[in-house]
């Protein structure tokens, strides 16, 4: 009979570093969708979803096959065609040298006519800011760490622990802290006990 793996214990989870990853992958996802206004706005036309996704992947070269069937003068060379249009590429062009590589790297979908980044959650850019127990030490380190603080922050909710005498019990515990849920030294949020995950993952 197999035995089920043991899930290993989640100890941190990095909030500010998950959003700043989500903010950057979308921004990304965001300079695609302004490359695809300045290609509208340059060309006079709508895309359709299609042809977004072919202007993403192929740029410059999507653009010129887009844009010769409407030229007028198919024996003059492409500038002259250009200027009777009354289109200069020179926009398009720019940004898409300036920025391809930006999005070249990320997987996009569209919804409603907008790029964007599905299903961050799951990319290893955001993943990799979920620190687990490695081995038994850390296990029990932040099991205790946790039942430790529950006890404390029950005596600290009831008034039993004077406001600023916090640090003189936190000294006697290893791998207990006191202060915010993220660890940064904000006071418009609660303040409280808990388990020191940068401490516990040393181990």
């Amino acid at each position: 009979m197999e035995t089920e793996q043991k899930q290993a214990t989640l100890i941190k989870v990095d909030k500010k570093a998950i959003q700043r990853t989500k903010d950057g992958l979308q921004a990304r996802a965001d300079l695609l969708n302004e490359f695809v206004e300045v290609s509208e706005r340059t060309l006079k036309t709508t895309f359709t979803d299609k042809e977004k996704i072919n202007l993403k992947d192929n740029g410059m070269a999507f653009v010129i096959e887009w844009i010769t069937p409407k030229f007028k003068f198919p024996e003059a060379d492409r500038e002259f065609n250009l200027q009777a249009l009354g289109i200069d590429l020179t926009p398009i062009e720019k940004y898409w040298n300036a920025n391809r590589n930006r999005w070249k790297a990320i997987n996009v979908e569209l919804d409603n006519g907008n790029f964007f980044v599905p299903d961050m959650d799951n990319l290893p850019e955001v993943k990799k800011h979920f620190y687990y127990a490695k081995n038994e030490k850390q296990e029990k380190a932040f099991k205790d760490a946790v039942e430790i603080c529950k006890a404390l922050n029950k005596f600290y909710a009831k008034g039993f622990i004077v406001h600023d005498k916090w640090h003189d019990i936190v000294l006697g515990f290893e791998f207990v802290r006191f202060g915010t849920e993220s660890g940064e030294r904000i006071h418009n949020v609660e303040w409280k006990f808990y388990p020191n995950e940068v401490a516990i993952l040393r181990i």
